[in-house]
C-alpha cells in the first residue's frame, strides 16, 4: 500500500505516469492531491488517511507553493509534525522541480524530514518541460519526473534483513514491510539550479 499525498504539481503528469509504475510491482497506490495547498495545511487530513489505509509507504509532494516564503524556517514545525504522524514508516519526501531559485524552503525539507528520506527532483530528474504557466510540469515533464523519481526509489529499496534487526511495521500484509528504503547517505547533496521566474501560485 501506498499514499501519496501533495499539491497540483502531484496531478501535473507525476502520479499519473507513476500509477502503472506501482501496479506493475503489485502496489495499491492512493493519491491524495489539494490544490494551493501548504505543509501547514496537510496534518488532520494526513493523519486520517494514514489511519485509513495503514500504508507501507508514503510519497509527500508538497513545497510548490512555499518556494517564495520571505520566512521558510518557521515551517519547520510544520514539516516535522508532518513526518510524526508518517511514523515508523517508509516515506519519501519528493521536492518541487524548480522554475525560479527558491527561498529556503528546500533546505527546510533536507534539515526537518528526518527519517523521511528526501528526493532532490531538480538534481535527479534534472530540467523538465512545463505548462504554459512556465511553473506546473505538462504531461511529458510529469512523466520525466515521474520515471526518475521510480528509478530513484527501487534503486533505494533496503536489502533482504539481517537476523535480529530492527524493522518498521508493515500495513499487516506482510511480514516484512516491502517497501523498507535504505538510510540516508548524504543529506545534503548538490544544490537546485534556478529556474525561470512566475508570479502565478501552483
Amino acid at each position: 500500500m501506498v499514499l501519496h499525498i501533495g499539491d497540483s504539481f502531484l496531478m501535473a503528469g507525476f502520479s499519473q505516469a507513476l500509477r502503472p509504475k506501482m501496479k506493475a510491482v503489485g502496489a495499491l497506490y492512493e493519491v491524495r492531491s489539494e490544490q494551493a495547498s501548504y505543509t501547514t495545511s496537510w496534518h488532520l487530513k494526513l493523519a486520517k488517511l494514514v489511519g485509513d489505509y495503514h500504508p507501507d509507504l508514503v510519497i509527500i509532494n508538497l513545497g510548490a507553493n512555499e518556494v517564495t516564503l520571505t520566512d521558510p524556517a518557521a515551517r519547520a514545525d510544520a514539516v516535522e509534525r508532518l513526518v510524526k504522524i508518517v511514523g515508523d514508516r517508509p516515506c519519501v519526501w519528493v521536492s518541487p522541480p524548480l522554475w525560479r531559485k527558491d527561498t529556503g524552503i528546500i533546505e527546510v525539507f533536507r534539515k526537518h524530514i528526518s527519517p523521511c528520506r528526501f528526493f532532490d527532483s531538480d538534481a535527479v530528474a534534472g530540467p523538465i518541460s512545463r505548462q504554459p504557466d512556465g511553473i506546473h510540469p505538462d504531461n511529458p515533464g510529469g512523466a520525466a519526473w515521474a520515471d526518475a523519481f521510480f528509478r530513484w526509489l527501487l534503486a533505494e529499496r533496503a536489502p533482504a534483513p539481517k537476523d535480529g534487526e530492527a524493522l518498521p511495521k508493515g500495513s499487516g500484509r506482510h511480514a516484512v514491510n516491502p517497501w523498507r528504503l535504505r538510510p540516508e547517505k548524504n543529506a545534503g547533496g548538490p544544490s537546485p539550479s534556478p529556474q525561470k521566474t512566475a508570479q502565478t501560485q501552483p
